[in-house]
């Protein structure tokens, strides 16, 4: 009889055969670790420290020492601070800037007649692009009776590979201060002012007044003087003139009057330091000689407008008033009286014309002899 079933009690074992299951089998430690007795100590990384907050710079005024103006053209120029001297392509800008420069480093006082150095003579650093130093600088410092050995060429920043002079901006304050540190140079030129901004954003007003104050605090720091020669038709892209001149703590302008453009002037037109110094007139000779004629009656609204000298007066009549009162005293050689309107900023051209309004009578004593001008007996009104 055929197996199916066997029903032991309530179970019942089916005739099905039996497949065998797997086991599973555990490994057994042959040695159980040790507990350990006490817990190890754990090192954590220390919390990084907050950074310190920003904190105002104050100093009570008390604490500051009175420092006098240490000046090294008096009224006019003063070691550690920025200037500006600006003019018209043509006018002599840079050849006043060297005239400075070369009295400076004789220890001479510039625009004085005097030959003798009156303080101790200094190092001038002259930093330009336009002008070659040996057909230009040379020379024209050589005919101002400039000391070669104490004026220094910055031509540019060199390259550590080829050894070749790179062009250098105002960005570049590290290389201005190597080189000042070098040459302990208490004048530093920057002749033309534009060449030097070529790396600055100049879109960007920030920027520009930057490189400014870097270049103050670099005057202030090694207590030397830089001048930035500009000249006015020559456009500083994204610089506004009023910028410039709010920049730098005293400023001068290189011009002639629209009467006397022939006989231009140093004019002082902004002083932070002091009182305004007067005009000093100068002149170029056809051969390119520089020589200083000593003061003038030039001001700043005289230069600085299109009105002539006198308060608005037409040129011809201010200049009859000006001939009148220099004959007053009597006749005069006219080589003297060239030589007053071109102290006084009066054109000579003016002048002649002026002469036949008044009937001035015009004269010689021999005929080798100068001519001489003198005020008709009843002079007509001009």
């Amino acid at each position: 009889m055929p197996f199916h079933s066997l029903r032991l009690g309530n179970a019942t074992f089916s005739g099905r055969p039996s497949r065998p299951r797997p086991t599973t089998t555990y490994p057994v430690p042959s040695e159980a670790a040790p507990e350990p007795t006490s817990a190890a100590p754990i090192h954590l990384p220390a919390p990084p420290e907050p950074a310190p907050a920003r904190q105002a710079d104050l100093v009570y005024l008390s604490d500051i020492d009175h420092r006098p103006i240490e000046w090294l053209w008096q009224d006019r120029l003063a070691a550690g601070t920025l200037a500006m001297l600006s003019g018209d392509p043509g006018s002599g800008k840079t050849y006043v800037a060297l005239a400075i420069a070369a009295a400076l480093s004789q220890g001479r006082v510039p625009a004085t007649p005097t030959t003798k150095a009156t303080r101790e003579p200094c190092t001038i650093l002259y930093a330009s692009t336009h002008n070659g130093g040996a057909d230009l600088i040379r020379p024209r410092f050589a005919s101002l009776n400039g000391d070669p050995a104490r004026l220094v060429l910055l031509r540019g920043v060199l390259d550590p590979v080829s050894a070749q002079p790179a062009s250098i901006s105002l960005r570049d304050i590290p290389m201005l201060e190597d080189a000042l540190e070098r040459t302990n140079a208490r004048l530093l030129i920057l002749d033309p002012l534009h060449s030097y901004l070529w790396a600055i954003e100049r879109h960007r007003a920030n920027d520009v007044a930057r490189a400014f104050d870097n270049l103050a605090q670099l005057a202030e720091k090694h207590r030397c003087c830089i001048l930035l020669v500009r000249p006015l038709r020559k456009r500083v892209q994204g610089v506004a003139s009023i910028e410039l001149s709010a920049a730098v703590r005293t400023e001068f302008l290189a011009a002639g009057s629209p009467d006397a453009p022939d006989f231009p002037a140093l004019v002082h037109l902004k002083s932070n330091l002091g009182r305004l110094a007067p005009a000093l007139g100068y002149t170029i000779d056809q051969t390119g000689a520089f020589t200083w004629t000593g003061p003038s009656k030039l001001t700043p609204q005289d230069v600085l407008t299109d009105r002539p000298v006198g308060a608005g007066l037409p040129r011809r009549k201010q200049a009859a008033e000006w001939l009148r009162q220099t004959l007053s005293n009597g006749r005069l050689s006219q080589g003297t009286v060239e030589a007053a309107a071109q102290r006084d900023g009066v054109s000579m051209i003016t002048v002649r014309r002026a002469k036949c309004d008044l009937g001035i009578l015009s004269a010689k004593d021999s005929v080798n002899s100068a001519w001489y001008w003198t005020l008709p007996q009843d002079p007509q009104p001009a």
